[in-house]
């Protein structure tokens, strides 16, 4: 971020980022039956966010600051073509703060030239995107209150649904749900589950929540879009805290005509997801020493190593041992050197 020229800024910036964060965030989602009868998905998603919380590595929104009544999360996914890993990139934010990210990014496709193209990991060889793209990523950092949060998940484990993972497929057609392919339906469980678990963590009762997730296998058509959607509804409801309810739970994929300002947001996903799918994979591929990955990935790692004013972000992996078992932990990543124009914020937990 640009470094405040003034105490009276820094003081203000120090007042804002704090009234941003969550003090006291209630982990305990999995509270309504044994642990064990839960999705290792969602295990691993409250031990690691709270591990990271009691380490001092992990801050949260607090998405009720400032009376915002509505949340939004976008989801964006990576590493089905090539590559060792699955990711998957879920944002939670604040739909009521977006109208600062959304005037600053009008500015910035304006200055690169950009117009209505789609900031998009596919794109980075393109030489106004890579430019604009630190701009972008500062942009998301100040001025987006909200948590990313990627899953990667090696591509040798099968299911994280248990040993019936394999017939949910079946199950969810003859409940009338919609139908997928086995390997799509192990695909929307995860991202409905990560998703669920994350919006009922951070959205406040009575906020109203918006989905919007890529067009892919998932949401092929109409038809495959609303049983999503319902998944989606039901994963909410299995991580709800007591007397948790959120009156209207709506989703989409993006939209056409193209609207940039959800746009923008949704690719915030998509460079992430990317970026770490192509940066592990290099990773298992080649020596520390010969390590060269794509440009533009080169400003989504170190950008991802630090937490903005109201944008805090997290990565989890889990692998699969050649015993068979699969082990998880957290994806830490530590710049080289710190940016010469980086501020920093203290929080008051």
């Amino acid at each position: 971020m640009t470094k405040p020229r003034t105490k009276d800024a820094l003081a203000g910036l120090r007042e804002l980022a704090n009234k941003l964060v969550w003090k006291n965030p209630d982990f305990n989602l999995l509270h309504s039956h044994p642990i064990e009868d839960y999705p290792l998905i969602a295990r691993v998603l409250q031990e690691q966010l709270l591990k990271a919380h009691n380490r001092g590595r992990l801050t949260l929104p607090d998405l009720s600051a400032f009376d915002n009544s509505s949340v939004a999360v976008f989801s964006d996914y990576a590493g089905e073509s090539s590559g060792n890993y699955y990711t998957y990139s879920i944002l939670v934010c604040g739909w009521n703060y977006i109208g600062a990210f959304t005037q600053r990014m009008s500015e910035i496709r304006r200055i690169h030239a950009l117009e209505e193209k789609e900031i998009s990991f596919k794109d980075f060889r393109m030489g106004q995107l890579r430019r604009a793209l630190p701009d972008y990523l500062t942009a998301l950092n100040n001025l987006l209150p909200g948590f990313l949060c990627t899953l990667v998940i090696d591509k040798k484990i099968g299911t994280l649904f248990g040993p019936d993972g394999y017939k949910l497929a079946e199950m969810l057609r003859t409940e009338g749900v919609g139908e997928w392919k086995p390997v799509v339906t192990e695909k929307l469980l995860r991202i409905t589950h990560m998703a669920g678990f994350l919006t009922t963590l951070l959205a406040r009762n009575g906020q109203k929540v918006f989905w919007m997730t890529d067009n892919d296998a998932v949401c092929a058509n109409e038809q495959q879009h609303m049983g999503a959607l319902s998944m989606f509804e039901r994963a909410t409801r299995i991580y709800r805290r007591p007397n948790q309810e959120f009156p209207t739970i709506g989703g989409a994929t993006p939209f056409e005509p193209k609207s940039l300002d959800t746009l923008d947001i949704l690719s915030a996903c998509d460079v992430t997801a990317s970026s770490l799918e192509h940066y592990l994979t290099r990773k298992d591929q080649l020596p520390e020493a010969d390590l060269l990955v794509k440009g533009g990935v080169d400003s989504v790692l170190p950008w991802l190593a630090t937490d903005g004013i109201g944008l805090k972000k997290m990565a989890l992996i889990l692998n699969q041992r050649p015993d068979g078992q699969i082990e998880y932990g957290t994806l830490d990543f530590t710049p080289v050197s710190q940016p010469a124009d980086l501020t920093l914020i203290p929080i008051y937990m």
